[in-house]
Formats: structure tokens, C-alpha cells, sequence
């Protein structure tokens, strides 16, 4: 009896595997100074209520879904939902980088790209959080709310492109 083919070869599963590692680290560590540069931007442009971004992401959901959750329950699946999605993007960014040929997209532009590719799926018209309420609409922002989305995905694109290049050069 013949053997069944190989579909895919296992040193192929175990790259994709290391590169999606990779990304998912990169992305955590990414979201670590984003959190804090919001904070820090917010407070300083006086929006800093608008820079609790995930918790208040967790309140619309759950209201959409009909569900009372307490504040403290916004903080932690804020935290949980905010360290999930940047390891997301940076699994997605580190599959991408590889696929194109990781020394062919130098770390800036990419983390540019990926910074606006956050923005949106984030805060632009057709972005999650604004679909769902827990942005306001892009016509109705104070330009200082802009400014807090957009400094706070370029710089989340930005550390992670740079993270994911050393995690690269080292693992």
C-alpha cells in the first residue's frame, strides 16, 4: 500500500510557526509604549479620557451585545482585547514581512503601513471602533482625538516593525 503524500513539509509548519512567534512577540511588546504614548499624548493635548481606548471599546461591545459589565470588567477585557490585537497584527505583520522578503521592506516603512493599516481597521469611517460607537465619527472627532488614533497606530506600526527586525536578526 502506497504511503499517503505529504501535504505540507514539516520544515514549512515550523517557519510559519517561528514567524507567527515572532510577530505575536513583537506585537506585545509593541502595545506596551502604545498604551503609555496614549496616555502621555492624551493628557497632554487634554483628551486624555479619549485615550482609554479598549476599555471603552469593551463597553460598546457589550452594550451592543446587551450585556452590563462593570468598569473594572472594561479595564481587564480591555487589557486582554488590546494585547490580543496587537498580537494579531504582529503575527499578520511578521507572515507579510517574510512573504515579501523580510530585507526588502525596511522596518520604517513598514511599520508606516502597518500604523495606518491599525488606523483603519480602528478609527477610520469603516474601523471597528467606530462602527461600533466607541469612537466617535471621523466629522464629529476633535482633530485632538484624531491626532491621539493616529499617533497611537503609527507608533504601535512603528515599535513593532523595529521589534520584529530585532527579534529577526537575534531568533
Amino acid at each position: 500500500m502506497p504511503e499517503p503524500e505529504k501535504v505540507v513539509k514539516p520544515t514549512t509548519i515550523a517557519k510559519v510557526t517561528l514567524i507567527a512567534t515572532r510577530g505575536v512577540t513583537a506585537g506585545w511588546i509593541a502595545g506596551i509604549p502604545q498604551v503609555v504614548l496614549a496616555q502621555v499624548v492624551g493628557q497632554l493635548l487634554g483628551v486624555r479620557e479619549r485615550a482609554d481606548i479598549g476599555p471603552r471599546f469593551v463597553r460598546s461591545a457589550a452594550a451592543h451585545a446587551g450585556s452590563d459589565l462593570s468598569p473594572s470588567m472594561h479595564w481587564l477585557l480591555g487589557a486582554v482585547f488590546h494585547f490580543e490585537y496587537a498580537a494579531m497584527w504582529g503575527a499578520l505583520y511578521g507572515l507579510l514581512v517574510e512573504w515579501r522578503g523580510h530585507r526588502r521592506v525596511p522596518p520604517l516603512l513598514g511599520g508606516a503601513v502597518l500604523g495606518g493599516l491599525v488606523y483603519l481597521a480602528a478609527f477610520s469611517p469603516l474601523g471597528a471602533a467606530t462602527r461600533t460607537g466607541a469612537e466617535r465619527q471621523v466629522g464629529r472627532r476633535d482633530p485632538r482625538e484624531t491626532l491621539l488614533h493616529w499617533q497611537s497606530a503609527l507608533l504601535f506600526g512603528l515599535v513593532n516593525a523595529l521589534v520584529y527586525r530585532w527579534l529577526r536578526d537575534r531568533w
